[in-house]
């Protein structure tokens, strides 16, 4: 394994990124057996040192023919005494078009090292190989590569179907690009469902454990008659899929979706989302909510609408999300929605005619309602 005379080390005082080195061998073996390495990627499976052997040997012909600029990632928390930590690179394309990949070591996950390697890789594509677009793609759910994209900068294009090979099959993705004008910078606002809590009812993401209540509460009579028409998920494949890309509103800036769970078990009660933030400074936001029918009626909807709002009116320096408007909409007749709304201190503000269409085919009215940041100071449910 010979590597090209040329091949640049490339490092932030902490993260360098440099050219593979047979040392590196056990380190990629166990990058490559971790669970999340084999369920993200195409390597093989199951993955042996024959395969590990075979993939470092390449990485010498890879920067020889100029196909692709491969790298190791040493870090202080890396694997063996090479340190290795994982592997980035940039497939040329051509024409000043790339794409980028990146697999980190299990030991060095969650400590800021991907996004480093990838900052670093990126200015030294733009500055010195002239490229002018990188493109990212990942299966859909990857999450952790999600994020990474985000920090560096990448602008989220949207699902690709059916186009992410994984060893005999081809799944569907989330793709990216970043320009060589484009900053570093998130181009959005991550918005995580934080956890919140009054004791009453508690706040969190959605879980693999929530399928089954979170589907019979989209299924209900009651939800059908007033949501029908909304692409909820309603089977075990919607909900999968929903759970795998629940994370796209949050990376876009665009919505986030909260799980109502009970305090002392934790079970599925019902779900609250805000979405459709309207304006570059994330101003003004939707309310949604719905309740699993067991959880009706025991003021459940309030006290979690009641965290929601709080959150969402609570400066960013304070955690929240520093809104200063949020509004809902109710079809005319769900007297149980219109309630919730009135007792957490929402104003009546009008209608959209005859354009809310309801599960059996009818058409109603769409009752608006808003509160402010300032109402809310001072009116709580």
């Amino acid at each position: 394994m010979r590597f090209p005379d040329d091949v640049p080390v490339l490092t932030d005082g902490r993260v360098t990124l440099r050219a593979h080195r047979p040392a590196d061998l056990e380190g990629m073996y166990e990058q490559c057996i971790d669970t999340d390495t084999q369920r993200w990627t195409s390597v093989p499976a199951p993955y042996s040192h024959e395969d590990a052997a075979a993939f470092l040997a390449s990485r010498a012909d890879v920067w020889q023919s100029g196909d692709a600029w491969p790298f190791a990632i040493e870090s202080p928390g890396g694997s063996g005494p090479s340190r290795f930590s994982g592997s980035v690179g940039i497939r040329n394309r051509g024409s000043g078009l790339g794409e980028i990949g990146f697999g980190m070591h299990p030991g060095v996950r969650g400590q800021g090292v991907a996004t480093a390697a990838v900052k670093l890789l990126l200015d030294w594509s733009f500055d010195f190989q002239g490229m002018h677009t990188v493109g990212w793609e990942a299966i859909e759910g990857n999450v952790a590569s999600l994020r990474v994209a985000w920090k560096t900068g990448f602008t989220f294009e949207g699902q690709t179907r059916a186009r992410m090979p994984q060893r005999g099959r081809v799944l569907n993705g989330w793709r990216g690009t970043l320009t060589a004008s484009d900053s570093r910078e998130p181009k959005t606002r991550w918005l995580d469902p934080v956890a919140l809590a009054d004791g009453r009812v508690r706040l969190r993401g959605l879980g693999l454990d929530d399928e089954q209540r979170y589907l019979q509460t989209n299924a209900d009579q009651e939800s059908l008659r007033w949501l029908g028409n909304i692409a909820f998920p309603r089977d075990s494949q919607a909900f999968l899929r929903h759970h795998a890309r629940r994370c796209v509103g949050s990376a876009t800036g665009s919505s986030v979706e909260w799980v109502i769970a009970d305090p002392d078990d934790d079970r599925y009660l019902g779900t609250v989302n805000l979405f459709g933030f309207y304006s570059l400074d994330y101003q003004s936001a939707e309310v949604g909510y719905r309740t699993h029918p067991d959880a009706r009626g025991r003021g459940v909807l309030q006290a979690a609408l009641r965290l929601v709002l709080g959150h969402a009116f609570a400066s960013a320096d304070d955690g929240g999300l520093g809104l200063t408007r949020v509004s809902l909409g109710a079809g005319d007749g769900n007297v149980a929605s219109q309630q919730v709304a009135r007792s957490c201190g929402f104003t009546e503000t009008g209608r959209d005619r005859q354009c809310y269409e309801l599960y059996d085919g009818s058409i109603v009215d769409l009752v608006r309602f808003d509160i402010l940041a300032s109402e809310f100071a001072t009116r709580r449910c």
